[in-house]
């Protein structure tokens, strides 16, 4: 029996398969593999969706991954993966400085992709990947989850029908403070070569693209300060590592049509665990998001009595937001891991009528040419241009 037949068999569904290769199976890996395993099980989906195969460098620790997250098998030979016809898609859950190599050989095979952000190490990457997605024919995603939390959605939808009115200003946050003590050990998160950039890749990568999801605002201008506040950390082998990214990094933005935003990303705010927020203030109202406090949006909206108004609480999670039906009563919150079955899910609907799927790999080279610009203004001073 192939194993395309098991994997029908695995799913327990007459629903033609979708089989996935993931490459890379830490934090990520993990994240994206109970996605693949729940999206049939609350979303009615057009394919079954069938965590197929595992790649990682060293076999033991790829077996023991796909145990435990659900792959049918595991491999070291991402090559005859890719030859593979019976692989459908490949999702790209490593680090920063792989995702071009793995993600241009999957592309060239014609797979599917989807991709860990930032996109890409550079822009230039980024619009390689892109242009290459675009002659394949296949489609792409990109795995910024944050857009997918139902109070997100609820946020792009209230914005999109004109309940903020104009949208003036975005202030952004995105705070975290693991590397706030010295002894924390080096990680390919604070080396160069392995991520291209410390704080502001990982976190500003999210802000931005939240920005743009729920905005439509287009990056104009930026101007960006790094600081990177501890310059060595423990190597694990009892020697040092030398740190070369930024700790934290600040950027304040212009966008075409007149609005204005902040940015910060740091790893070093104490007390902070992953505190993603964003206020986006309009002509008539303003809305308010915070990942700890991922199921609620404030609002505040001027068109309400004088006497009453102030910003109030709203709980996404009943049957009319985004999202929710799909869960439990109304009421019954969801968390961070849902975000990533709700991307799978919209993934392999996209995949199924050719309707548009994002962020994809365009949305993803857009993102990076904010990057890129605000590092080249920490390093020079002054506003830049945001390429296009």
């Amino acid at each position: 029996m192939s194993l395309s037949s098991v994997a029908n068999q695995a799913t327990g569904s007459s629903l033609p398969p979708l089989n996935i290769a993931m490459v890379g199976h830490a934090f990520m890996g993990r994240a994206h593999g109970n996605a693949y395993r729940q999206a049939n099980r609350f979303f009615d989906l057009p394919r079954a969706v069938v965590p197929y195969v595992v790649v990682g460098r060293d076999q033991e620790r790829a077996e023991a991954a796909a145990q435990k997250l659900g792959f049918l098998r595991a491999t070291t030979d991402l090559d005859a993966v890719l030859a593979d016809p019976d692989v459908h898609v490949v999702d790209v859950a490593t680090p920063n400085d792989s995702h071009h190599a793995i993600a241009m050989a999957a592309l060239r095979a014609k797979k599917h992709v989807l991709c860990e952000k930032p996109l890409a190490m550079t822009l230039a990457q980024a619009k390689e990947m892109a242009a290459l997605a675009k002659k394949q024919k296949v489609r792409v995603g990109l795995w910024h989850n944050y857009r997918r939390a139902p109070a997100v959605a609820q946020a792009a939808k209230m914005i999109a029908r004109g309940d903020l009115g104009a949208i003036r200003q975005v202030r952004a946050v995105y705070l975290q403070d693991w590397l706030a003590d010295a002894s924390v050990p080096a990680s390919w998160r604070t080396s160069r070569k392995a991520c291209g950039s410390g704080a502001h890749g990982d976190l500003n990568a999210h802000l931005v693209d939240l920005t743009r999801a729920l905005t439509g605002l287009q990056f104009e201008s930026v101007c960006g300060v790094q600081q990177t506040f501890t310059r060595q950390r423990p190597d694990g082998r009892g020697g040092m590592a030398k740190v070369d990214v930024d700790d934290a990094f600040l950027f304040l933005a212009r966008f075409q049509g007149g609005a204005i935003g902040s940015y910060e990303a740091t790893r070093v705010a104490q007390g902070r665990k992953n505190h993603n927020c964003l206020e986006i203030s309009g002509e008539k109202g303003s809305i308010r998001w915070n990942l700890e406090r991922m199921n609620e949006l404030e609002v505040f909206l001027v068109d309400e009595p004088r006497d009453a108004q102030g910003f109030r609480t709203v709980i996404c999670m009943d049957s009319v937001h985004p999202y929710a039906a799909n869960w439990w009563p109304d009421g019954h919150i969801v968390g961070y891991e849902h975000t990533f079955v709700h991307h799978v899910a919209d993934f392999v609907r996209a995949l199924h009528d050719g309707s548009a799927f994002a962020p994809n790999f365009d949305d993803g080279v857009a993102v990076q040419a904010v990057l890129d610009a605000a590092l080249q203004s920490a390093k020079d001073g002054g506003f830049v241009k945001v390429p296009r």
